[in-house]
């Protein structure tokens, strides 16, 4: 049985540029094309992506834009595609989480290899963990990104909340910095002006408070790091 193609979705809106994309990418990638930013962020939320392909200036929407909005629940690699070869379009490309910067024109060679490069870096982060964690009465489900309670209470996790607890959870009660954090999810260093990561921590220990009967279980050390302090299971859901 021949290994199956990894899932290229690509959100570009110059038609000639279309099949320029998919001839290069058609012995190598299953190409799709979405219409629009809200149809690339359905195929991401179902977790139908294994890579994207990003224009920056589209008509309807910015592709930084729709970069920002996948971040704040995946880490799929996205390689921009742009006209714009300036070093601060670049930066900002990257800065967003972008795996990599492409511009127009481009050759065949250029582009498989930047997605290559791309999709690799990611397989290096990726390390193999377990289908469930327990994490004293509660169970993670780390593939279905499921917190469920002893008392039947299930929750559901966001892509970035469930990997922030993996990583939380892996260490046990050692703290993990903010740049060690960020590294394991991004695969680069953290950004000290992004409040990104302070976001969905934010929301991780919300949910965390209404499994468990704890006031803070998942504490911030300044200068420190992150470390979870999980007490016994709520036995009623919180209010």
């Amino acid at each position: 049985m021949a290994a199956r193609l990894p899932r290229l979705v690509a959100l570009e809106d110059d038609p000639d540029c279309c099949k320029l994309i998919r001839a290069c990418l058609k012995a190598d990638y299953s190409t799709v094309f979405a219409n629009n930013g809200a149809e690339l962020l359905r195929l991401v939320e179902d977790g139908a992506v294994d890579v994207i392909l990003l224009d920056v200036g589209l008509p309807d929407d910015d592709g930084f834009s729709i970069a920002r909005q996948i971040r704040r629940t995946s880490d799929v690699p996205i390689v921009f595609l742009s006209g714009y070869a300036s070093e601060d379009m670049v930066v900002k490309g990257l800065n967003i989480g972008g795996g990599d910067y492409v511009t127009k024109p481009f050759s065949r060679e250029v582009l498989v290899a930047r997605i290559r490069n791309a999709l690799t870096r990611v397989g290096e982060q990726q390390v193999v963990t377990p289908r469930r964690l327990q994490l004293g009465e509660v169970v993670f489900d780390v593939h279905k990104r499921d917190l469920i309670g002893a008392n039947g209470c299930c929750l559901k996790l966001t892509e970035m909340e469930s990997l922030i607890l993996l990583v939380l959870a892996q260490a046990g009660s050692a703290p993990v910095s903010r740049n060690e954090l960020f590294r394991r999810i991004h695969g680069r260093e953290w950004d000290q002006m992004s409040r990104e990561l302070d976001v969905h921590v934010s929301h991780l220990r919300s949910k965390l408070a209404e499994l468990f009967d704890t006031e803070n279980p998942l504490i911030s050390l300044r200068g420190v790091g992150y470390y979870l302090q999980l007490g016994a299971l709520r036995r009623t859901p919180k209010a």
